[in-house]
């Protein structure tokens, strides 16, 4: 054994990871539900979700702890030809995913936003244009996450392009819906690649690093929807396979990359991978190389942190409607602000764990554990920017909202995967695998209930989209009182404002409300509707809204949204036999 380590126990193992998981999972209920410290919507995606998954987990992995030693069957080389088509099928599965688990339906306002500049990006544009008799209900129909220039005559996306303009790619090609499985694809290629450069004498070590990559229910999932944190992991992974091949040629490409990457969404999640990295490098003395990815970082701010902003403002006027907030100083101090009112650990970190292979963190605590310290203070020992990342990804648990795992450290899956390969490689005798698979089987017991829960929550939000947006009427008014979230309903059709013009009620006025009465056909979507559709409970009291709703059935246009006329006579019998 190198260095003389002695070998961990698969027994020892499974056990140590279930108590650990188990004394977290305690901790973040104790935290969130008994004390009721943080109520959210991760905490309450963590109980429906995340909880049962991670007991099912642990009691699996504990039951299993004293068969868990052993060789298994035999797995080949993993070459490209055994390797590539798994990838690839996972990312058609991906693909498959989004029409049959999300029914292609995006439900937060983030991936919304995304696929919404995907749209204009589509047509050739970098902002859509308000018409001019809907700009006094603009925010009413594009509630939050937009852009603070040109607001009042533009529609623009808050967050940075490239996620939708690769999306926007790939609706060019036939459906964007195709970005997040492609990057996926990409993204454990890379891994691959990584894996295969740190363990060339270790086919299981390159095996197991895969099989933890490929059984992450968070990679997997998240790549069925909009969001960037796929291509965050994808273009981290390509980053480092970059890095290690060297060269001017690898370094030059890696700097294009973390550029691109920077451009994805927020621009500060790439210089904190790679921060890192540039230490090590220096630990090294690879002054030069250091000096160029630091440079890089400088050219990231650059770019998306003052030219973007500028380019926005030239081109579509000077901020309206909220504060501007893409400068540096605001990037980094909204970031401490975060940390300070909305850090959560302790729920943020077990959906991570639930929603990862079972094996993950306990692997990679051993990476981290094999870590040669004099070698690593000399910048011989990868663990440790991997370890170092991680600890960051980790830390900046902030707040995520809506997430399948924790999407906040999306981008830190590759290099927890590598850790787990490096504690395997340094701590556990060659080609015995038995305890992989049997951590892979438990995995895949539990990413498919995660899954099936996912549905069962997406469900009624999808319906309620199709109802508005079979609509006849020219504006939807959303009441959001009584359901969660629902606000994220208002929305347009294939990120493009339409008819039906789909508006907050809670964020117009008495007279709007009466201009919208008397100029359109107007219909309510309120609880009458999307409560018997299944969207969850939840009590706001807004005595303006009970005004504006007072006013409205005065008026006489308060009419619901009805669902839309059967169009086949089986239709017609179906719709009855579920009245009956």
């Amino acid at each position: 054994m190198p260095g003389g380590m002695p070998f961990v126990s698969a027994r020892r193992l499974f056990l140590a990871g279930a108590i650990g998981l188990a004394l977290w999972l305690g901790a973040t209920f104790l935290w969130h539900v008994t004390w009721r410290q943080g109520v959210s919507l991760a905490v309450i995606l963590f109980l429906d979700q995340d909880f049962p998954a991670l007991m099912i987990g642990l009691f699996l992995l504990a039951l299993a702890a004293p068969f868990a030693e052993g060789m298994g069957f035999r797995l080949p080389q993993p070459r490209a030809r055994i390797i590539v088509p798994i990838i690839v099928l996972l990312g058609l599965a991906a693909w498959a995913g989004h029409y049959a688990l999300f029914q292609d339906y995006s439900v937060s306002r983030d991936e919304e936003v995304a696929r919404f500049a995907a749209a204009y990006m589509r047509e050739g544009l970098f902002a859509r244009p308000i018409p001019v008799e809907w700009e006094p209900y603009r925010r009413a129909i594009m509630p939050e996450f937009f852009s603070p220039f040109g607001a009042a005559d533009y529609w623009t996306a808050a967050y940075l392009p490239v996620n939708s303009a690769i999306q926007a790619l790939f609706w060019q090609m036939g459906d964007p819906n195709l970005a997040g499985p492609v990057l996926l694809v990409l993204g454990l290629f890379s891994l691959w690649r990584v894996a295969l450069h740190l363990f060339p004498d270790r086919p299981d070590a390159v095996w197991v690093t895969m099989l933890l990559g490929l059984s992450s229910a968070q990679l997997w999932v998240t790549a069925m929807t909009p969001y960037a944190m796929t291509g965050h992991f994808a273009l981290n992974m390509v980053w480092l396979a970059l890095v290690l091949r060297g060269g001017i040629a690898g370094h030059l490409s890696a700097g294009v990359v973390a550029l691109i990457a920077a451009g994805l969404h927020q621009w500060h999640f790439p210089p904190i991978f790679i921060a890192p990295f540039i230490l090590w490098m220096l630990l090294a003395r690879r002054w030069t190389v250091a000096a160029f990815h630091a440079l890089t970082l400088v050219a990231i701010v650059i770019v998306w942190a003052k030219i973007w902003p500028g380019f926005l403002l030239h081109a579509l006027g000077a901020p309206t409607d909220v504060r501007p907030s893409a400068g540096v100083a605001d990037k980094v101090g909204s970031l401490f602000q975060r940390l300070g009112d909305r850090w959560q650990p302790l729920v943020n970190l077990s959906r991570y764990a639930a929603w990862n292979n079972i094996l993950m963190v306990p692997l990679a605590g051993l990476g981290v554990l094999a870590m040669r310290w004099r070698d690593a203070i000399r910048g011989r020992e990868i663990a440790l920017p991997l370890a170092l990342g991680c600890l960051a990804g980790c830390l900046l648990a902030l707040a995520q909202g809506y997430g399948w795992g924790f999407r906040y450290a999306h981008g830190f899956i590759g290099p927890f995967c590598l850790l787990g390969g490096l504690g395997w490689a340094r701590f556990r005798p060659q080609g015995a695998m038995r305890p992989i698979f049997i951590g892979f089987l438990v995995t895949l017991l539990t990413a498919g209930f995660l899954v099936w829960r996912t549905h069962v929550f997406v469900e009624p939000y999808a319906a309620s989209h199709r109802m508005i947006d079979a609509s006849r009427a020219d504006v939807v008014l959303v009441d959001p009182r009584g359901g969660l979230y629902v606000t994220d309903l208002v929305r347009g059709r294939n990120g493009v404002p339409g008819k039906p013009m789909v508006m907050n009620l809670g964020m117009l006025t008495l007279d709007q409300v009466d201009e919208l009465c008397k100029t359109y056909v107007v219909e309510l979507f309120d609880r009458a509707e999307f409560r018997p559709l299944g969207v969850p409970l939840a009590r706001w009291n807004l005595g303006r809204m009970d005004t504006l709703r007072a006013h409205m059935k005065l008026a006489g246009c308060d009419r619901p949204v009805q669902p839309p006329l059967p169009e086949t006579i089986d239709d017609a019998m179906n719709a009855a036999d579920n009245a009956m």
